[in-house]
């Protein structure tokens, strides 16, 4: 058995698949027991909530993809950040 530490992609996956099976079981023990209207407008709002909390996840997702590590964007950035990038401020007495 692998004793390594899963990656943070994959534990904030796995974190909102659990979160997602959760309220998912919560709601449906509560559903036989509030009316329709309730239920449709409970389940929006959940929807939306859901929808408001996982965006910043999806977006994180994409920008990685576009423009992360192992994208020719990403390392295009990191090439020209190193080429024009000496690290020292341009009033720094350089000897």
């Amino acid at each position: 058995m692998s004793s390594q530490k899963p990656s943070a992609p994959i534990q904030s996956s796995l974190l909102s698949i659990t979160q997602t099976a959760v309220g998912c079981a919560v709601g449906l023990l509560l559903a036989g027991k509030i009316g329709r209207p309730a239920q449709k407008a409970t389940a929006a709002s959940l929807l939306g909530i859901g929808a408001l909390l996982a965006l910043p996840s999806v977006v994180n997702a994409v920008v990685q993809a576009v423009s992360g590590p192992g994208s020719v964007r990403g390392e295009r950035r990191r090439l020209d950040s190193i080429r024009t990038d000496s690290g020292f401020s341009g009033d720094a007495d350089i000897y």
